[in-house]
């Protein structure tokens, strides 16, 4: 089983849509919560989750503009 990291957002940043009809970006908004089970390493992108919905982010976008979490507040 991987691990999952969550992270708070602390500044808004895009991120892609990849199965969605409609507009391919969308703005994560400050305070959301975003969760990955990838090593946040730069630069490329990343699969995260944010209200249970698959999306691509970058990975300078989640290092510079979300704080990482304990654990405890992955549940």
């Amino acid at each position: 089983m991987l691990a999952v990291s969550c992270f708070r957002v602390i500044s808004p940043f895009e991120v892609i849509q990849p199965c969605i009809d409609g507009p391919p970006f969308v703005t994560v908004p400050v305070g959301a919560i975003i969760e990955t089970d990838e090593e946040i390493r730069s630069p490329g992108l990343a699969e995260i989750r944010w209200n249970n919905q698959p999306l691509l982010a970058r990975m300078r976008d989640i290092e510079e503009c979300a704080k990482p979490l304990d654990e405890s507040a992955c549940a």
